[in-house]
């Protein structure tokens, strides 16, 4: 059993599966009785290590942790109150986390193997995509994880479980013909809405959502502030004079829910889409068109309010300079 992180005086972390966390101290000084001991559960470690320390005190004997019992379904609700209901997606993600664990007859959970994940797995692919079962383990796993970090659990079943590998979808974007096509069905539409976020949205990369769900405090100056994001951090981006004139400002919440109105105007305008785009078409074209139009990859990654540049570069080669400094920067440029 190999030491690898002290937790604190007495205590360390091992690289032992079974009893990870091992203490080792002398309670009475440098000269005192050594009491060497390997523990499930950091809990059951602290408790000895206290008891050892003031075992003159009449304290209650240290006993070990009883065998963990709770069901999945308990794990989730204590993650949920300790660190789920603070995440912006938590009103998606909860129910489904709820949905999986229902389909696994909601186990004790340091039982879930890795083969009732799979076979759960399984079952689920026949209905949803491998995309939709990716998210589901993410959630399940992250829940793991967290716990873990909390000292709640003391490990994760699933942690092992690759993701699915899956061809990414097609990304469709309105070519410049089909845009002014598509503005005009959308100022057709019974809700005037409509028209507005999806301008907003084709003029700052906004997610359809982001854009509906605007106020008038989130517009000033010629600028938008995107709030509850899905990357959890505002942002605030510049649009022109002529977009900021054309929002009708109103005390409050300027827009009414409005995207099933977009879908049809989409159906009208004869816009064919990738299965599963609707209103995130929009996002794709902004982004698109940017780097289309000479924009910076970085100026772009902080409009879209990516967390990582690599979901950033799928709009990399819509750039007419992509990769063009291969040629001008290699070693054979200047010799040539």
């Amino acid at each position: 059993m190999k030491k690898l992180k002290k937790i604190q005086d007495g205590i360390w972390k091992t690289d032992s599966d079974k009893t990870p966390y091992q203490l080792d101290c002398r309670p009475r000084g440098n000269n005192g009785k050594r009491f060497k001991k390997a523990f499930l559960t950091l809990g059951e470690a602290r408790r000895f290590l206290n008891h050892k320390i003031s075992e003159q005190n009449n304290l209650k004997e240290w006993e070990p942790d009883p065998e963990d019992d709770r069901r999945l379904s308990d794990l989730i609700e204590l993650w949920n109150k300790l660190h789920g209901k603070s995440l912006n997606d938590i009103g998606k993600r909860l129910p489904k986390m709820k949905a999986a664990c229902k389909s696994l007859d909601n186990p004790i959970a340091r039982k879930l193997t890795p083969t009732d994940w799979a076979n759960y797995r399984a079952d689920r692919l026949e209905k949803v995509s491998i995309k939709t079962v990716n998210n589901d383990q993410s959630y399940i796993n992250a829940m793991f994880n967290e716990l873990i970090r909390l000292n709640e659990i003391n490990t994760n079943p699933i942690k092992n479980i690759r993701s699915l590998k899956y061809k990414q979808p097609e990304m469709g974007f309105l070519e410049p013909s089909e845009i002014p096509m598509l503005l005009e069905e959308l100022k057709k539409s019974r809700n005037k809405s409509t028209y507005y976020v999806a301008k907003i949205a084709l003029s700052t990369g906004a997610r359809w959502s982001e854009a509906e769900s605007l106020t008038d405090k989130q517009i000033s100056n010629n600028r938008i502030t995107f709030t509850n994001t899905k990357g959890g951090k505002n942002r605030t981006i510049p649009i022109s004079q002529k977009l900021a004139d054309e929002i009708p400002m109103v005390k409050g919440k300027l827009f009414t829910s409005c995207i099933g109105s977009f879908r049809k105007a989409i159906a009208r305008a004869g816009v064919r889409l990738p299965k599963g785009q609707s209103t995130h078409v929009l996002r794709h074209t902004f982004a698109s068109h940017f780097m289309m139009n000479g924009g910076n990859i970085l100026v772009l990654q902080q409009t879209l309010g990516h967390a990582s540049i690599n979901d950033t570069m799928k709009y990399s080669h819509f750039s007419q300079t992509h990769l063009e400094d291969v040629i001008k920067f290699n070693p054979l440029y200047e010799v040539y």
